[in-house]
């Protein structure tokens, strides 16, 4: 009886303990940083980052797509096979397979492979996408997180040669807009999405100098699904589908956000977007039905109805601009903005460890484990405090 109680308290208290670390690790152990106050974009000169596109370049892409991995755990159907079939044959140049915390590699030695992962596997699905990274990143806060723990996690997954995307941001409350006024060291944002539009979020971030590129993709779960295939994708304009070519192209914004609504194969595309002074000048490949841009705080500045191109004048207190063109097919093209920038002074989103605050949490973290080993190992062997005869009275009445 004396064993069995005990067992019993020992597993008791390596569940709590377990718990308990959890907890402690992502609340008081994660470094707390110290953000920059939010700063819009400013300078006399503008960023373009279609100055220089071919317009026969463009190459439709879907980076998000998962299989059937880790033994059916995760929700996903279909092998790498299936998803490289199925976009092949919608005439995408780059298709991903992202599973959670699995580089997929059947097609490593296809061309336009790009080795892709989702990661997170927290309770508020605060996911990322990582394209271009050649291993796993393990590290991640399982309960609802903090800002400190986004921060931290990005930190993580950022590499020279890796492109970090903020997966569905305005879906199941992973993140929350005014996030995006702080969080940095990632490259571009999942604005579209079957599962979220997540304009806001994108808006916040560009609203506060925040140098992010859109990405659409389906986030396929089911490759066998007619409905769900060929919904949102990337455009990049690239001279091939080699994986530096295209990864460059993400990170300087050499690419726009579609949804694909109706559009047969033929999809209308930029053919330019040219800056002559203050003057933007978007020309498309068919006309649309608006052409529409927008700036900060995602304020609409000015629209145009059933046209080719679309001329805006940026004025002097417009901070970035982005355009929005739209067909009668559902289909919608959203491209990335021209920014304003100091030549003189690198766009920077740095931040830093408060190391006064993070050694306060973390003393205050070992206090409390030092606290509940004094109160939990004297419980696993301490002894019943019933006697025998106590025990056999109970049994008997």
């Amino acid at each position: 009886m004396f064993l069995s109680l005990n067992k019993g308290r020992l597993l008791l208290i390596i569940f709590i303990s377990w718990v308990l670390w959890i907890v402690i690790n992502q609340y008081l152990f994660c470094p707390s940083f110290s953000f920059n106050s939010p700063q819009p974009f400013s300078g006399a000169s503008f960023y373009n980052p279609y100055d220089s596109i071919d317009a026969h370049d463009w190459k439709k892409c879907n980076f998000h797509a998962h299989t059937n991995a880790w033994h059916g755990m995760t929700h996903g159907r279909g092998t790498a096979k299936d998803v490289y079939h199925v976009y092949d044959s919608m005439n995408y140049a780059v298709h991903c397979v992202s599973d959670y915390q699995s580089i997929n590699k059947t097609y490593a030695n296809s061309p336009g492979y790009i080795p892709a992962y989702e990661h997170g596997y927290n309770t508020g699905k605060t996911h990322q996408l990582v394209l271009g990274g050649e291993k796993v990143e393990w590290i991640d806060y399982f309960f609802p997180q903090s800002l400190n723990n986004k921060q931290d996690v990005l930190n993580h997954l950022a590499g020279s040669q890796n492109i970090v995307v903020v997966n569905h941001p305005s879906s199941f409350h992973g993140y929350n807009a005014s996030d995006f006024k702080y969080l940095g060291n990632y490259n571009c944002m999942e604005v579209l999405s079957p599962y979220a539009i997540s304009m806001a979020c994108w808006d916040t971030a560009l609203s506060n100098g925040k140098p992010v590129f859109i990405v659409g993709n389906d986030d396929e779960h089911n490759i066998f699904s007619k409905n769900s295939v060929g919904r949102m994708c990337t455009f990049i304009n690239a001279s091939s589908t080699d994986q530096r070519t295209v990864l460059s192209a993400l990170k300087k914004g050499k690419s726009y956000g579609m949804i694909l609504g109706n559009c047969d194969q033929q999809h209308p595309v930029l053919n330019s977007l040219k800056l002559k002074g203050d003057t933007m000048l978007v020309e498309m490949s068919e006309p649309a039905d608006q052409i529409s841009f927008v700036g900060q705080n995602g304020k609409l500045l000015a629209k145009n109805k059933n046209i080719f191109s679309a001329t805006y004048i940026i004025k002097p207190g417009d901070r970035y601009v982005r355009t929005v063109i739209e067909y009668g097919s559902g289909a919608g093209i959203f491209l990335n903005p021209v920014f304003r920038y100091n030549k003189t002074k690198k766009i920077s989103t740095l931040f830093g460890v408060n190391i006064y605050e993070t050694n306060i949490k973390r003393i205050l973290g070992l206090s409390i484990l030092a606290f509940w080993l004094r109160i939990a190992i004297p419980f696993i062997f301490s002894k019943s405090h019933r006697t025998k005869p106590q025990l056999e009275s109970l049994v008997f009445q």
